[in-house]
């Protein structure tokens, strides 16, 4: 309701940040609503709303300590986040490239480290806070990866797949360790939480109705809650349970221990998603990684024993065990349209890195440059080409006028310059690098003109026709 803007300052600027700091305050909880996410008080008589206008928000997070509140967007694929004691709430996306249905999100609170699942790249990542060094943890085994949970004081994390084969797995933090928990009498496995005092994992799942509990290695499942409608996000806090039911369209609570004393906590909440608990506590715990990132270079991430160092995805760590090498030394470099990417040939996992390269709108060909680390490639919507470092910085346009249809392209890395096709005008062209001396190679007897490719040691150049006679 409009009264409930108004009451965003008074509780998400100041008062929940007051309420967050004293001992005696209120507990809240964190949720997506698809349009927006909100903020309720576990009474569930006050709500307000943190941010809104969004597409399709799924799943939440936050980091107590810096009063920041995460969320995915599975419609603009997008992790984004904003903070909750600004005027304005201003949003700001921390990973916007490489996600189609990022459906799980969690927050490292101790190391400051984001995780997240995608159901559609079957993938689980993590990344710094500000979606930095990115690192793919897993890519096999996975068909629908949907909640996450971590418990970063045991440098343990759990997850939830739903598809043809539902299970519960745990790893390190890190990678290591994997183990199915739980693969049987599953369905829809959607909200997961784990319960540190109460040593136990909690999961709500919409097929079998049943919120379950079991130990943390999965031993000792037991039935809490049946039947449950659809239940979709989980969160613990104190000695309850809440969750978020798509079938009511309600937030619900129950005893965590025994099921028991189930309540309404707030209906009428239609686009209902994940939830999280703001809890004080949440925020404690020893780092494993100490003061000085663990001598990482980039990543520390924690596991059961301790900590290990790792890369960004496809670059190698050093022989010393906490150094990352600079970039990839061998990679596939391909366009799709309106991305960039880069495959690392230095390690197993072979996942496609986006380079950040700004303004793409119809990339069809490409070619780098070794010697300065140049990106060149055309733009067929834009009818430019350009240029960029291979961390997608330094952009600018090489050839900007000219041009109908650049399909092919090639650098002549020994006497730098750089050829390319143009199968509107049916020419091949030929300039410096940096766009000078152009020239007119070839205009006659071209029908379709595309791909093209020099041999700068012999002389020669070759390219492909797809017109009429091909």
């Amino acid at each position: 309701p409009p009264r409930l803007l108004g009451l965003l300052f008074l509780l998400a600027a100041s008062g929940l940040r007051c309420n967050l700091g004293s001992a005696g305050a209120s507990p809240l909880l964190l949720f997506a609503n698809r349009r927006d996410v909100r903020l309720v008080d576990a009474g569930g008589v006050e709500s307000t709303i943190v941010v809104s206008g969004l597409e399709d928000a799924a799943a939440v997070d936050f980091l107590y300590s810096q009063g920041v509140i995460y969320w995915t967007d599975v419609s603009e694929e997008a992790i984004k986040q904003t903070y909750f004691n600004q005027s304005g709430n201003v949003v700001q996306n921390v990973i916007v490239s490489g996600l189609v249905s990022p459906d799980g999100l969690a927050c490292d609170w101790i190391g400051k480290k984001l995780y997240w699942t995608d159901s559609e790249t079957n993938r689980i990542e993590v990344a710094n806070l500000n979606g930095t060094s990115r690192k793919v943890l897993f890519w096999q085994d996975l068909d629908q990866p949907r909640a996450i949970a971590l418990d970063p004081a045991h440098g343990y994390m759990y997850w939830t797949d739903w598809g043809e084969n539902a299970k519960l797995e745990r790893a390190g933090m890190d990678g290591s360790h994997r183990m199915v928990l739980i693969n049987n009498n599953l369905g829809w496995p959607n909200g997961l939480a784990v319960d540190k005092t109460g040593s136990q994992l909690l999961w709500a799942d919409a097929h079998t109705e049943r919120i379950e509990a079991a130990d943390l290695n999965g031993a000792n499942r037991r039935t809490l809650l049946s039947p449950v409608q659809h239940p979709y996000g989980l969160t613990l806090l104190d000695s309850y349970i809440y969750w978020t039911d798509w079938q009511t369209r309600s937030i619900h609570r129950a005893d965590k221990d025994t099921g028991a004393n189930v309540i309404l906590v707030r209906a009428n909440l239609p686009g209902l998603m994940d939830i999280q608990a703001v809890d004080r506590e949440h925020s404690l715990g020893a780092n494993k990684c100490g003061m000085k990132n663990g001598g990482c270079s980039h990543l520390c991430l924690p596991n059961p024993e301790g900590f290990s160092c790792a890369c960004p995805t496809g670059i190698q760590l050093k022989n010393d065990e906490q150094t990352c090498d600079p970039s990839p030394e061998t990679y596939l470099l391909f366009s799709s349209r309106g991305s960039i990417r880069r495959i690392s040939l230095d390690t197993s996992d072979h996942t496609d890195v986006h380079v950040p390269v700004p303004e793409l709108n119809n990339v069809i060909s490409l070619d780098y440059d070794s010697v300065d680390g140049k990106i060149y490639y055309t733009d067929v919507f834009l009818d430019v080409i350009r240029r960029a470092d291979l961390n997608g910085s330094h952009m600018e346009t090489v050839i900007g006028q000219g041009l109908k249809t650049t399909d092919g392209l090639a650098v002549d890395w020994v006497a730098r310059n750089l050829y390319w096709t143009d199968t509107g005008r049916n020419t091949i062209e030929v300039a410096r690098l940096d766009g000078s001396c152009r020239k007119v190679l070839i205009n006659n007897s071209l029908d379709e003109p595309r791909a093209i490719a020099v041999f700068p040691r012999k002389g020669y150049l070759f390219w492909t026709d797809w017109g009429h006679i091909a």
